[in-house]
């Protein structure tokens, strides 16, 4: 037998024993009154990672309801996430993912409020996440999207210039997951292939530092001017960013034509004329 087909007889039978498990669970209060059953709609909630966050889940109750006829379940796809029933916390069948990062309060239980403390969020917990609760009141179910996301910051740009190119670069840290880089032309052309982006996960995985370069060469004059386009869409986070060349009188002694000088125009910060050799200059739009 194959290595891969063990291992997916193995997951096989780890979910078919969960699913027993949660039937198990919540088949035995419901009983009481079948009648009742309450669904909740799905909405999102954002973390970053490394971050603590509370998935919300309130549920009825009456005030002569035991706990010990309380069933609480929180699945995350095939993960049981935590579990509680007989007035106690089960971890038995809980995933090894979650050990030790998710919790319930005794006290708001009794109250009707079964939300999850989840703490050390990371990329791996993004997803829908279910809250089953059973009392002597019926059955109450709530889903709940945990959205693993961190915004940018804005994009700082750097500018290296010879006598024959340019060299646009942006940098942004501190978002999660990777964005989406774009490079256009004025009239829209795409050219990010033109372009080098690298993004570099930090700090143990919780963001990344996206640094994308674009090298533009004097003897394009069609490509003067570019505009830089970075997108998380989880978050709806837009950035764009124009730069536009102009050619200059020559300033670099007669190894370029004269019309060829360029001259970059970031709002009212002109690049001083210095062209004999490479030169940074960074700045913030």
């Amino acid at each position: 037998m194959r290595l891969h087909e063990i291992h997916h007889r193995s997951k096989t039978q780890v979910n078919v024993k969960h699913l027993m498990f949660v039937l198990h669970l919540l088949t035995i209060v419901p009983v009481l009154h079948p009648e009742v059953s309450q669904e909740y709609p799905v909405y999102p909630v954002v973390a970053a990672p490394g971050s603590n966050i509370t998935l919300s889940c309130f549920f009825p109750r009456s005030e002569t309801d035991l706990l010990f006829n309380l069933i609480v379940v929180w699945v995350h796809g095939d993960d049981m996430v935590h579990s509680y029933y007989k007035a106690t916390d089960n971890m038995e069948e809980q995933s090894p993912a979650y050990k030790g990062r998710s919790q319930l309060s005794p006290d708001q239980l009794a109250v009707g409020n079964a939300s999850l403390r989840l703490t050390g969020v990371r990329a791996s917990d993004h997803g829908m996440y279910t809250c089953d609760v059973a009392n002597e009141q019926g059955r109450s179910k709530k889903q709940i999207f945990l959205a693993v996301a961190a915004a940018y910051r804005e994009p700082e740009l750097a500018i290296q210039t010879t006598c024959d190119s340019i060299i646009l670069t942006f940098l942004s840290t501190l978002g999660f997951p990777q964005p989406t880089v774009l490079w256009r032309t004025k009239t829209g052309s795409d050219i990010t292939n033109r372009s080098n982006t690298t993004m570099v996960l930090k700090e143990g995985g919780k963001h990344y530092e996206v640094v994308s370069e674009m090298v533009l060469k004097q003897s394009d004059p069609h490509n003067w001017t570019v505009t830089f386009e970075m997108r998380l869409e989880l978050l709806n986070q837009t950035f764009s960013r124009s730069v536009s060349l102009r050619p200059l009188p020559d300033c670099c002694g007669t190894s370029v034509e004269p019309r060829n000088r360029l001259f970059l125009l970031t709002g009212l910060l002109p690049l001083p004329r210095v062209c004999s050799k490479t030169r940074l200059l960074q700045g913030r739009f």
